[in-house]
This record gives structure tokens, sequence and C-alpha cells, in this order.
């Protein structure tokens, strides 16, 4: 039995910018007072100073190690703000993560040309997987609705690097159109050591392959694309998000749902962000600029278990125009299966909320059973308890042994969302960002207070229903 566990703490004249020797190279955010065609061209002053340009938003990316950039850019009359960009971590620190015992080796997988495939829900831990059951995907595979109907949708997922070969991803994932952002990671392939891997669980849950092993995915069929936009550890910049938000919403991907398991969260009362106000609004203009190209971006709420309409906002979860995501988490479900005295529909310990903020709920595990000395088995698991109230997936891989683990977050809640906008995508064909979204919350399940409620927003995500 496995009681490993850890917490996952997801640019004015170009000679007037001479740099002293000794001052460090540091990243600025420039935003141009207007949008679109034009809006940079004093970008074009910069010079070599700049390593990324995006017109249609109005946003420049610059370097310097002058310590009065910042100061000459601002002069400039076509320029609205300028920030210096910095890292934070973006995956929520109190995310929790086990590994279970059970690994499957590569030999497993069927073989390319196989006559017949497994029928849905009958993966190796489909026993195990009560978050499907919560929001009827599991229903949803089973009539063939798999997100490769009418069309196959495509899910950029914006995270850490992801395990390309792990035997529930692997077939789903497209490579080509895969890549990263982190000038310091370039790989968007995690290193199959063993360690988890943040965007290979969030991506398992989103598309998890049928195979007759594992785990299935809310879109067994769908497409991913990785986009890579943080550091391994979870950490990483506002200009690498904004990268991937731009390339998976452009022409080169054109992605259908872009999912952010990842936040940041910041103080209202300390100067919009203490001083990170450009950087906050440079998101916004990326995320409306994504589903102004027709990309529905769904983020995470968050899990520091506060009301994000009072004194602390978060983002990408506030962020322009896209979906925000809380979490539900069931207690009892390894002990009691469905059935009573387990609950399901309840927010989970840790998940943000708020009146105006979050759209809809999904499944993202809780940890709070008791007492936690308690053993349960479920399908071929045998583990504490409380470990199977966790969402398990996909989340790493040593050598040739597929890894699968446990976590609970919103980060786990977010792909349930995007899974089912692939669902819809792939049986009604594309469709605006808005269209998505309105299927999504006129589906949902009413859980908790009648009507819109700050907890679950239209309440907990119904594949079925939104299939109908």
């Amino acid at each position: 039995m496995s009681r490993k566990f850890l917490v996952i703490l997801a640019l004015c004249h170009f000679v007037a910018f001479a740099s002293a020797a000794q001052s460090p190279t540091k990243t600025y955010m420039i935003l141009a007072r207007g949008q679109g065609a034009g809006s940079t061209a004093f970008a074009a002053s910069l010079g070599s100073s700049v390593i990324a340009q995006y017109d249609e938003i109005g946003i420049v990316v610059a370097q310097s190690s002058d310590p009065s950039f910042a100061a000459q850019v601002a002069a400039l009359p076509d320029v609205g703000q300028v920030a210096e960009d910095h890292e934070l971590q973006w995956i929520f620190p109190n995310e929790t993560v086990g590994q279970a015992d059970e690994v499957i080796d590569d030999s497993a997988v069927p073989a390319p040309g196989a006559s017949t495939l497994p029928p849905a829900n009958a993966e190796s831990f489909s026993a195990v997987q009560w978050n499907l059951h919560q929001i009827h995907s599991d229903q949803t595979a089973a009539n063939g609705d798999r997100g490769n109907g009418l069309v196959r949708a495509r899910v950029a997922v914006l995270d850490t690097g992801i395990v390309a070969s792990h035997i529930d991803i692997a077939a789903n994932l497209n490579l080509a159109l895969s890549t990263s952002f982190v000038p310091t990671e370039p790989s968007f392939i995690f290193p199959s050591n063993g360690a988890f891997s943040h965007a290979t669980h969030v991506s398992g849950i989103v598309a998890a392959p049928i195979n007759g092993i594992g785990t299935q995915g809310v879109a067994p069929d769908a497409e991913l694309v990785a986009v890579k936009v943080l550091k391994d550890s979870g950490s990483g910049s506002f200009a690498s998000v904004i990268a991937g938000i731009e390339y998976a919403s452009g022409p080169t991907v054109h992605a259908d749902v872009i999912n952010m398991s990842l936040g940041a969260t910041f103080d209202r009362t300390n100067a919009g962000g203490g001083g990170d106000g450009p950087l906050i609004a440079a998101l916004n203009r990326a995320v409306n600029h994504a589903e102004a190209r027709g990309t529905l971006v769904v983020s995470a709420a968050g899990n520091d278990g506060v009301d994000l309409n009072g004194r602390l906002f978060a983002v990408p979860a506030q962020s322009g125009s896209g979906m925000a995501v809380s979490a539900t988490g069931p207690i009892g479900f390894g002990l009691f299966g469905f059935n009573p005295p387990a609950v399901f529909d309840r927010l989970a310990s840790y998940s943000n909320f708020g009146q105006s903020v979050v759209n809809v709920a999904a499944p993202g595990g809780d940890s709070v059973f008791t007492p936690t000395s308690s053993v349960c088995h479920v399908g071929p698991i045998t583990n504490a308890c409380f470990v199977f109230d966790f969402v398990l997936s996909p989340g790493g891989k040593l050598g040739t042994s597929n890894r699968y683990f446990f976590a609970t977050g919103t980060s786990m809640a977010t792909p349930h969302v995007s899974g089912l906008a692939a669902l819809i995508v792939g049986k009604f064909g594309h469709m605006k960002p808005s269209q998505l979204r309105t299927l999504i919350e006129q589906s949902a399940d009413d859980v908790l207070k009648p009507g819109a409620d700050p907890q679950s927003g239209r309440g907990r995500i119904n594949a079925l229903a939104a299939l109908q």
C-alpha cells in the first residue's frame, strides 16, 4: 500500500538603451495604448531588445540590462504601461498528490491495428474513477460520444512538461504541434524519471484513451496539444503564459479549448497586485484575444479556500472572458462507493469560490475522510481509504513503467470542463466560445444552493445532459 505523498508546491530610440555591463538582464512587459494593427509600431525602435511582439493585443516583450529602460520606454507616446516580468509559482502549492503502487508496462498497450478495442469503462482502474461517474462522462463514452465525432476536438493544455510516451497519453497527443515557451526548459517533454508531471495528470483527465488499460479521460478520443508555459517545478513568467495562449489560439493550433490548471493570487489592496497590474492587464488581453479567435479558455479557480469577490483575486481564473472552475470533492467513496453515507456534490475543502467568478464546478477530489489509517480496496488498488476521494490519472513514467497518481485540486476539476467542451465540439462541431460556455452552464446540475451560487456557479457539470 502506498503511503507516499507530496505537496505540489501546473521596449524610443535604440541608442538610448545602452546597458551597464554589471546590471542583470530583465524582461519587461510593454502594453501599447491601443490594440490591433500598428499598435506596437514603437517596437521597431527597440531593436534587438524585443523578444516577442503581439500586435493584435498591443503587447511587446523586451529584455534589457539598462536600469533606466522601463522609464524610457514608458515615456514613448504609444506606450500605455510597462512592468518588469518575473516568475511566479503558478501550480497551486497545496495540491496533494500520491502515487498509486500499481504500474502498467509499455508492453500492455494494444498492438497497432488491433481488430477490436475494449469497450468504455473497462480500463484497469475504471472502478476508481468516481469522477467520470459523477459527471456522467462514463455514460457518454459508452454512448460513443468521445470527442471525435462530427469533428475531432482539440484541447491545448498550457502547463508544465508532459510525459509524451505515457501509455495513456501518447495515442492522443499531437507531437508536431506540442512545444515549449520556457526559455530555460525548451523541451515540452517531461523526463521519464518516475516523478509527478502535473501536465500529464491534467491531460489524462481530459483525454486518456480507451485502450483497456489505466484510466480513461472525459473525452477519450479528443486531441491533445501540450504547450509548456511553466517549468516542471510549476513556476513561470507572464510572458511564457501569454505566449502559450497566443500560440494555442492562433492559426497554427487553433485549439477549441485552452486548459489552464494554473493560477496566481493577488491582493486588491496592494497596488492592484503589488505592482503587477500591467502584467495582469496583459494576461486579460491575451485571454480575450483567444476567445475572440474562437478558443474557449478554461481556468482553475484556485486552492486557497477564499472568496474571490473579496480582497483577493486570482488569474487567469478572473482574466478576461474565460471560464473559472471550482472543485467538488467526495467524502467516503473508498469505503462506501456511491452509496450513503458517502457524499459527492460538496465544495472541496480547499476550493476558491465567488459569486461573479465561478462558472461551474467539477470533480477535483478532497482529503478530509477520516480516519486516515483506514485501508480500502477498490478495483485492483489497495490504499488508504481517504486516497480514493482523490482523482486518479496518468502522472509519470519510470523507464517502461507507466505510473498513475491520485491528486486533488481545482487543477483536477478544470480538465473535466475542458473535456466536456471537447465532447460538445466532437458531437456538434466547432462553435463560438460563448456557445460552448452556454451549453456547459445550462446543462449543469444545480447541486448546491438553488440557482447560481458562489461555490458552484451554475452547477456541477453534466456531460450526458450537455450532449442531448
